[in-house]
């Protein structure tokens, strides 16, 4: 018989298969306790904090290939991290780094992250929306309450980054206390490529919605709404036990969601908002799309 604990969690393939050590994180979860979570993950690689680079939205991030494929070896996966579709060792890898890290900013292109929340079965995407859940519960104290502030902005936007996987780099780096002024300008909160698209997302104000800090926390919001959404459409497709646990942090989550009040500044004018951040990103070697003239798949950037 196999036991699992803070030394064996990662000895368990040899007792339970190839899942033994996704299902180790699966069933702390479940269990809901941070010590059994901290046991179950424990000891695989670290990653170390780097500057966030702009990326496509195909383009696999420098973590994908990096720490993030080393977790994912370790937890038995043959082909490293897999994110397009997400498979059980990289959904696993994310909740790990969600739990142990609490840097939903490091992993990229949050729309895989939320299929998987939404409509994933089995071990792996039950972990993710564990891990999810369970920070998310954390983060609501702060996520929660009237947001009016520049603190309480910034607080919030740091605990959206801290729980959701994909998060955009933009709040952590507010969050963190990072000088706006020395923030790449495709990552500040008035041009980052994903600021503008959360703050288009059916929660949010629009894309060209306001400017500074409170542009970025509306954006930031709104994926937390979206994020949660996911969560309870996920429930269909969750196990009994991932089900349970995930319904226990709603009951924290919701009312927090409805707790959220802001403060509504102006919007930038939508054709100047889009045309800066075209040249921003085209300056930084990530083109949001293509001159006029660059042939019959090329297209032109908006018009005033």
């Amino acid at each position: 018989m196999c036991i699992v604990g803070v030394a064996s969690a990662l000895l368990a393939a040899g007792c339970k298969g190839p899942m033994a050590k996704i299902d180790a994180v699966r069933e702390s979860l479940e269990r809901d306790e941070s010590a059994a979570i901290a046991s179950a993950t424990e000891g695989y690689p670290a990653c170390a904090d780097a500057p966030p680079v702009a990326l496509l939205p195909t383009q696999p991030s420098p973590r994908d290939t990096g720490c993030f494929a080393e977790i994912a070896s370790a937890l038995g996966s043959k082909k490293g991290f897999v994110a397009r579709p997400p498979d059980h060792a990289a959904t696993t890898t994310v909740a790990i780094v969600l739990l142990r890290d609490g840097r939903g900013d490091w992993v990229a292109h949050v729309e895989d992250w939320l299929g998987s929340i939404k409509t994933g079965k089995g071990s792996g995407p039950d972990t993710l929306r564990m891990a999810v859940a369970r920070k998310m519960a954390e983060a609501a104290p702060r996520v929660g309450r009237k947001l009016e502030e520049e603190k309480d902005a910034l607080e919030a936007m740091k605990a959206v980054a801290g729980a959701i996987p994909g998060a955009c780099p933009t709040y952590w780096l507010l969050g963190s206390g990072t000088d706006p002024a020395k923030i790449a300008a495709e990552h500040s909160a008035d041009h980052a490529a994903c600021v503008h698209r959360d703050l288009a997302r059916r929660e949010g104000p629009g894309s060209s919605y306001g400017s500074g800090t409170f542009r970025a926390l509306e954006g930031s919001l709104a994926l937390w709404r979206e994020t949660e959404r996911a969560l309870r459409l996920g429930l269909a497709s969750a196990g009994p036990g991932a089900k349970a646990m995930i319904e226990t942090k709603l009951k924290v989550i919701e009312p927090a969601t409805q707790a959220i009040a802001t403060k509504r500044i102006a919007s930038a004018s939508p054709p100047d908002a889009v045309l800066m951040l075209g040249e921003v990103h085209a300056d930084a070697g990530v083109p949001l799309w293509k001159d006029k003239d660059a042939g019959a798949d090329g297209g032109s950037a908006p018009k005033k």
